[in-house]
């Protein structure tokens, strides 16, 4: 059934780096290389997963979320991370404008440039994503009950039948793994895929979440 589709593979919270230009947040080492800063374990998904199935359509973030959040709509407020402030408070309006401008360059340059992909495509073919994400085994002191969520939103029929055949190709090739829906996030809340979404009907967007305790 896939092959009705072009396939986009992205990666946005790849890296936990911080641009040059940008230093002057002061974000701690230790956090940048936490689940803050990044999703551990993913882009080494995504580059297996580009050279095997050559998708049609890839794409990584460069930079930490903490730097800007690629996978926030621009109203989010957790587009921008509370590092910001310290730039405001102590550098003034000026530099802090500067750089926004600069983080907004980046975040547009690379939204931009897969909306184009998915509204140009699914003109004439339909357009299937996979966001590869991952998640830390434990949040507040609770342990995450999942190998790998499939977020999707369960009120299109299409993406519900195509999560329950990446869960069955799952299962048939590891069925140790326990894969839940919507886990440990809900796919209809703001990220790339809803957005993408609202572009056309002829898209089915996936966000796979992997558990980092499988990184070791």
């Amino acid at each position: 059934m896939f092959n009705d589709f072009k396939l986009l593979l992205s990666c946005e919270h790849a890296h936990n780096a911080v641009p040059s230009f940008a230093r002057n947040l002061n974000i701690p080492c230790e956090i940048l290389e936490s689940h803050r800063g990044y999703d551990y374990g993913v882009y080494d998904i995504y580059k297996r997963l580009v050279k095997q199935e050559k998708p049609d359509f890839y794409c990584a973030g460069k930079y930490s979320r903490l730097f800007i959040d690629l996978n926030r709509s621009l109203w989010n407020h957790s587009v921008f991370s509370e590092f910001w402030d310290s730039i405001k408070d102590n550098q003034g309006d000026a530099k802090y404008f500067a750089l926004r401008k600069r983080a907004f360059a980046y975040y547009l340059g690379y939204r931009n440039a897969v909306e184009e992909y998915v509204s140009t495509t699914a003109a004439t073919t339909p357009v299937l994503h996979l966001a590869i994400h991952s998640f830390t085994p434990v949040l507040n002191g609770k342990e995450r009950d999942a190998d790998i969520g499939i977020l999707f939103d369960p009120s299109r029929p299409q993406e519900n039948m195509i999560a329950n055949v990446i869960i069955s190709e799952i299962h048939a090739r590891a069925p140790e793994l326990k894969v839940r829906k919507n886990f440990p996030y809900q796919g209809k809340s703001d990220g790339l895929c809803t957005a993408l979404r609202k572009l056309t009907p002829h898209y089915a967007g996936f966000e796979i979440e992997f558990n980092q305790k499988l990184f070791g």
